[in-house]
């Protein structure tokens, strides 16, 4: 039995109490019930005595310390029991009490951690009473008239018996405080009870609901052993690992249950075409573009159509408006790298690889894409204001990407989403149309995109909801995949070595320094199969998304070995090309370890030659998606990477701060999201070159 600290009491249930019997610890100072000690209860052998002291009484009041008994232990104001105290006075043997007696009507001579209990509250009373001289009454001895009236009209404690000091009186079970403290502690132990219920019948529906036996035509299913909650655990905890296990277990095709969602996994490439090409009203995506759309940014758009949306938006990135694009990206990089003076300092700069590489590639592609503070790039001014102004949207954006993963999945904190609340809303006043409508040299992706809100009836509330949203999905990718392509190019000389040359090749044959340009032609970045090679390899084994789409409808799926098997409706079907084909040990060789050269032929052309048991594969490297699901934005991407590298590199001595620094792992909550983003950044230093 634990000591009774001077903030609790123990009061045990009147003998007629519809309270379970027992003593409940109860706190004063903030009433809740801490613990139950049944009748039952056997403690541990120095206070098997004193239980049954406790046992046997009426009330126990709140305690205080008592020298008498010792250090630690805690000294015990009582109300004696209603049947009188049997036995003669304590004398020979105080520790040898009578068992006989049972709590309810009283106990014989019991004796508290091997004293005699005469001798205990004898010594608490003289405590208490100092040289008041009255005699305290003792279980064993003779009470007065006084006192048994007292106790037998239920008024407390017998006379010449107080509290000890510094403790404050208890009420007796009997008065109103008392029947309050048991019916606080009732109601505690009953809405307990009621919580404990409701949660086990709600797992209860839960596994009902979820219950589910595989048809011999389905996938093999694997439920996980927790009800509903199935494998959510272990999914989001690392996608890439458990998938592997799940591969070896079952195959390339199976259905795994993650928080009552049962999921579809194809890991064939081969069959990749039955699941991009296949109708939508069969297998759509919008549902669950929708649900991320919302979980993530607030965004609600009526009649979302993602294919429509793509259309509108495509032409806007690709053909004819791509130079465009191309050029502002040049003079936003070079305001941010080489028109800064605090880059252009001939000593060494300590930065984290990973902070430069997303910042500087996420302000230059917003700058791009959402419009410059003024309108001549080469205006002082107008710089300062760029690189002031992308800086607040890059530094408030890096900061909601933390938190963005584990909204998606409906993970947040209540301070990580009062967080993220706050983020988001500082970040849409600095979309907001107001000041979009402001900017300077704004992209036709601009002008396209609101144009397309508005005739899907968007407000001004929501339009820079969206706007945050697409600047994730155009922005979020690019400086993760600089990061990791030049950290490969950090640890592996061979590979700098040979993309340095290339490139010094393609600016000599143009006959002009790279800060004599203008801009870099599309035909000087499409002269590069050596840095193309390296990019590929870097995104074969850095980029992971999920191909998701929602089965509207029962169906059965083909695969490219003839076999069939049956979807059913409300399920999702998913592929991971991240493990199938981009670390397939029977696609590539050594699949974990970077090679420049990987997608090179002899001749220095691309290679595209890559088979899967015996067949040449259509889908060798999925890092931009594929079939109708291809990012739109992938050409704009891939010259603006090709450009910060190229201007990096031609304009920066670059090294690490640390040549025997670890590549660092991957953050694994980001499986499914595009680029993974490492554990941890990487310290370089830079210096502008002689």
């Amino acid at each position: 039995m634990p000591a009774i600290g001077q903030e609790k009491y123990l009061a045990e249930a009147d003998a007629g109490s519809t309270v379970e019997k027992g003593f409940y610890l109860w706190a004063v100072s903030t009433p809740r019930l801490v613990e139950f000690y049944p009748r039952c209860y056997k403690p541990p052998g120095e206070w098997r005595s004193l239980e049954r002291l406790v046992a046997s009484l009426r009330h126990v009041r709140k305690a205080a310390p008592s020298e008498e008994w010792g250090s630690g232990d805690q000294g015990l104001d009582v109300w004696f029991p209603e049947t009188p105290w049997e036995g003669g006075e304590p004398g020979g043997s105080p520790c040898q009490p009578d068992w006989s007696a049972s709590p309810s009507s009283g106990a014989r001579g019991l004796c508290p951690r091997t004293r005699g209990w005469s001798q205990r509250v004898a010594a608490s009373g003289a405590a208490s009473h100092g040289s008041s001289g009255a005699a305290p009454a003792r279980p064993g001895g003779t009470e007065g008239e006084e006192t048994k009236a007292a106790r037998r009209e239920g008024l407390g404690r017998p006379p010449g018996q107080t509290r000890l000091a510094g403790t404050e009186a208890a009420a007796p079970i009997g008065s109103s405080g008392g029947v309050r403290a048991i019916s606080r502690a009732m109601c505690w132990a009953l809405a307990a009870a009621l919580l404990g219920t409701l949660l086990l019948l709600l797992l209860l529906l839960l596994a009902l609901r979820s219950r589910r036996t595989r048809l011999p035509s389905e996938p093999p299913l694997d439920r996980g052993f927790v009800p509903w909650l199935g494998h959510a655990v272990e999914f989001g905890k690392d996608a890439a690992s458990f998938l592997s296990k799940m591969k070896q277990k079952h195959g390339d095709i199976f259905t795994i249950q993650v928080a009552g969602k049962f999921i579809t996994i194809l890991l064939d490439p081969h069959s990749y075409d039955s699941v991009l090409w296949e109708s939508s009203c069969q297998l759509d995506f919008s549902k669950y573009a929708r649900l991320l759309m919302d979980r993530m940014f607030d965004v609600k758009l009526p009649a979302y159509d993602p294919n429509e949306e793509k259309v509108i938006l495509r032409s806007a990135l690709q053909n004819k408006n791509l130079p465009s694009l191309t050029k502002a990206m040049f003079f936003n990089l070079q305001t941010l790298l080489l028109s800064d003076p605090s880059n252009l300092s001939r000593q060494w700069i300590d930065e984290g690889l990973f902070n430069l590489s997303y910042g500087m590639m996420l302000r230059a592609g917003y700058l791009t894409l959402y419009g410059n503070e003024g309108e001549n790039y080469n205006d002082p001014s107008c710089q300062d204001k760029d690189r002031a102004h992308s800086a607040e949207v890059y530094n408030a954006f890096y900061k909601l990407d933390q938190l963005l993963m584990r909204a998606a999945r409906s993970m947040l904190t209540a301070a990580e989403k009062k967080e993220a609340a706050s983020l988001k809303g500082y970040l849409w006043k600095l979309l907001s149309v107001k000041r979009l409508n402001s900017k300077a040299n704004k992209s036709l992706w601009l002008e396209s995109y609101k144009q397309h809100l508005e005739e899907l009836g968007v407000d001004e509330d929501m339009q820079p909801r969206a706007m945050l949203m697409q600047l994730w999905a155009t922005q979020g990718n690019a400086g993760p995949a600089v990061f990791w392509l030049l950290l490969f190019l950090l640890k592996h000389p061979a590979a700098m070595a040979a993309v340095q040359g290339e490139l010094e090749k393609v600016i000599r044959n143009r006959g002009q320094t790279m800060k004599q340009m203008q801009g870099i032609s599309q035909e000087m970045l499409d002269s590069t199969p050596v840095f193309d090679s390296a990019l590929n390899e870097t995104l074969r084994l850095t980029a992971a998304p999920f191909i998701s789409r929602e089965v509207l409808a029962d169906m059965q799926l083909r695969l490219a070995d003839g076999r069939k098997f049956s979807l059913r409706k409300e399920d999702r079907l998913c592929l991971f090309p991240y493990l199938s084909p981009q670390m397939d040990s029977e696609i590539y060789e050594e699949p974990e370890k970077f090679k420049y050269d990987r997608f090179l032929n002899a001749d220095n052309t691309e290679k595209r030659d890559f088979y899967k048991g015996g067949e040449r594969l259509k889908y060798y490297n999925m890092p931009w998606g594929a079939g109708i699901n291809t990012c739109i934005g992938k050409f704009h991407a891939v010259n603006s990477i090709k450009q910060f590298v190229f201007i990096l590199l031609t304009n920066f001595d670059l090294e690490l701060k640390d040549p025997e620094a670890r590549i660092p792992g991957f953050d694994k909550g980001r499986y499914g999201f595009g680029m993974l983003q490492p554990e941890n950044d990487i310290m370089i230093q830079y210096k502008l070159k002689d």
